[in-house]
């Protein structure tokens, strides 16, 4: 052995410390200039947010990307970073607000509606931007649609138009409205899972994909009012737009290889033949026409535009002067007990909301908008409570629904002054379950046990290791049942019913808006404003202003939020990658359990509402 033998174990130290030390370094460099460079886009966003121009006489693009929503998610800082697929949503109200403002706007020639990257949106959503759309072409300016290809949802809007304009390339073809479920009961079977669950109301099938293989009865007979009542209501609402013979669109899809055969095999072509679309026109020859319309950038050599955040940022204006205030609180999403961002209905942050709209001098009366298909039963009570103050305080509640409005949260609706639903809006799902799943024979065939002892019959009676005992599942039973008496004694104290009436009509089933109305689960058909000019109404106001109480955005959200803008759609575009999209599905389908908080285990959720997120 040589003399310089002992050095070596040293010198491997130094060297692996060498190593260590310049990862260290490269690492804190690489994340250094990753920093800087997210820095460099967040200060180039806003500076971007001070201009563009407003070109004179040139058109507003209104360029929807995503889902169109009643309010978008809150965007997670952890999920940007990260590159995380993230929710690509446009609100529903930034819509019409431009729709409104360039309408009044000398400055603005005419719209271009463009919907390539619209994705989807329900129904009701979608009527109530086909009405703006329409108000604003009646103050006499033009609007058209363009795309390379139309969603069913898009095609929708598009219908509303002047003109729609499409790639000779492209389809603008309906297929019409499913509703399919991804079912578990043999999966969980084969592993020996068991599904402990509580629950009253036939129609409550929120927990059937792990019951049950199929649909059940009861689940597709509610689910077919549904789908039929969206289906004439999106198939009419296209034939009146476009002055088309009643069953035009039926009588295509129903005939569909045949029609397509008599256009050559072209679905563009078939779009065109069929009065759904005005012009083919190629990526060229449509610049060139919409340059012809709205003058040419001499930068870019694209038509004078400006998209319609940054006109919003530009042109929009909060009016929330004078005494008489009807204030507009938002419920969107589960609803679940304590806080939460905006996408999810958090009992904390909505009831602070809803003080902070009842505490306010200036406020006559409160409308609660909610878009949502329920969550925690505590949750849904305490938020019906604080809108119960308010009440009780002489301020007239108005409960006005969007697409959904069912479950809990039809509960936090119930004792509202009036209840305003659009004729396609989900309600009612009156019913209330408990759910436990359990894996103790799953690990018994592993040779796994858990034993031990308690000093109640309650204590460690529901594990996930261990089941549900006897005892424990009694009083779950209880408190189920006791909840679901609490619900319908709620709705009949609300809607001045007998019990026993409202329950011929709950047990879990959902209702079209129109069929709530005739069944007394709601007051009057219409959608935000005539709910907003009830509320006035209501408090006795000849004049009133609309105050849309929001959470407060800090410094980071509003960052966060215009970054999403910038980045949001290279990341959260899912394209038609079929495993992507069933993945997707199955995600959504069983997204609701992430949020099964209540302290009781007891929810009132639709679980139909869940798979309405899925139609286009």
């Amino acid at each position: 052995m040589s003399k310089d033998s002992p050095q070596r174990p040293g010198i491997v130290r130094r060297f692996f410390r060498f190593l260590w030390r310049s990862m260290k370094v490269l690492n804190t460099l690489v994340f250094g200039l990753f920093s800087l460079a997210l820095l460099a886009v967040i200060l180039i966003a806003f500076i971007r947010q001070s201009g563009p121009d407003m070109p004179d006489g040139g058109a507003l693009l209104l360029n929807p990307a995503g889902m169109l929503v009643e309010q978008e998610t809150v965007v997670d800082a952890a999920a940007l970073l990260q590159g995380q697929e993230l929710p690509e949503q446009a609100e529903i109200r930034d819509i019409i607000d431009a729709l409104s403002l360039a309408r009044e706007d000398s400055r603005i020639g005419l719209v271009v509606l463009d919907l390539d990257k619209l994705h989807g949106g329900l129904l009701p959503g979608l009527q109530r931007v086909a009405e703006a759309m329409i108000h604003f072409r009646d103050g006499g300016k033009q609007l058209i649609a363009v795309a390379d290809n139309y969603s069913q949802s898009a095609l929708f809007l598009a219908a509303h138009a002047d003109e729609v304009l499409l790639n000779p390339e492209g389809m603008a073809v309906p297929q019409g409205f499913s509703m399919y479920r991804t079912y578990f009961k043999d999966l969980l079977d084969e592993h020996d899972v068991t599904v402990n669950l509580f629950k009253v109301g036939k129609y409550k099938s929120a927990v059937d994909p792990f019951l049950r293989n199929d649909m059940s009865d009861e689940d597709r007979t509610a689910r077919r009012a549904i789908l039929d009542a969206w289906w004439s209501s999106y198939t009419s609402g296209i034939e009146t737009a476009r002055d088309m013979e009643p069953g035009t669109l039926d009588a295509m899809l129903n005939n569909a290889g045949e029609e397509l055969r008599l256009a050559g095999g072209n679905l563009a072509r078939l779009s065109q033949d069929k009065g759904l679309v005005d012009r083919l026109m190629t990526e060229s020859q449509k610049r060139r026409y919409l340059v012809s319309l709205a003058g040419e950038d001499g930068d870019t050599q694209e038509y004078r535009k400006i998209a319609y955040r940054d006109y919003l940022r530009m042109a929009r204006s909060s009016d929330e002067s004078g005494s008489g205030k009807v204030a507009v609180v938002t419920a969107v999403g589960d609803i679940i007990d304590g806080e939460a961002p905006a996408g999810t209905i958090g009992s904390q942050s909505l009831i602070r909301l809803i003080r902070q709209a009842r505490q306010a001098d200036d406020v006559a009366a409160i409308v609660l908008r909610i878009d949502s298909g329920g969550g925690s039963k505590s949750a849904s009570e305490m938020i019906r409570s604080e809108l119960q103050e308010a009440q009780d305080a002489g301020i007239p509640v108005v409960a006005s629904m969007g697409a959904v409005a069912a479950s809990g949260g039809y509960w936090i609706a119930s004792t509202a002054d009036e209840i305003w639903a659009t004729p396609t809006t989900v309600t009612g799902s009156i019913g209330i379950f408990g759910l436990l799943p359990s894996v103790e024979n799953t690990l018994a065939r592993h040779g796994i046990y858990s034993d031990g002892l308690a000093t109640t019959p309650l204590a460690g009676g529901a594990s996930v290791i261990r089941g549900v005992s006897a005892e424990y599942g009694e009083v779950l039973q209880s408190v189920i049942e006791a909840g679901y008496e609490q619900f319908l004694a709620t709705v009949a104290t609300g809607r001045d019913m007998e019990v026993a009436a409202v329950h011929d009509v709950a047990q879990g089933r959902i209702w079209t808006g129109e069929a709530a109305r005739d069944i007394g689960l709601v007051d009057e058909l219409g959608d935000l404003d005539e709910a907003v000019s009830a509320a006035a109404r209501l408090a006795a106001l000849e004049h009133h202003s609309v105050w849309h109480v929001e959470p407060e955005r800090t410094v980071q959200d509003r960052l966060l939020s215009r970054l999403a803008e910038i980045v949001g759609g290279t990341w959260s575009h899912v394209g038609t990658n079929p495993v992507r999209q069933f993945a997707r599905r199955v995600q959504q389908e069983l997204a609701w359990m992430e949020n099964l908080n209540d302290p009781a285990n007891a929810y009132v959720i639709c679980g139909e509402c869940v798979m309405l997120r899925s139609i286009d």
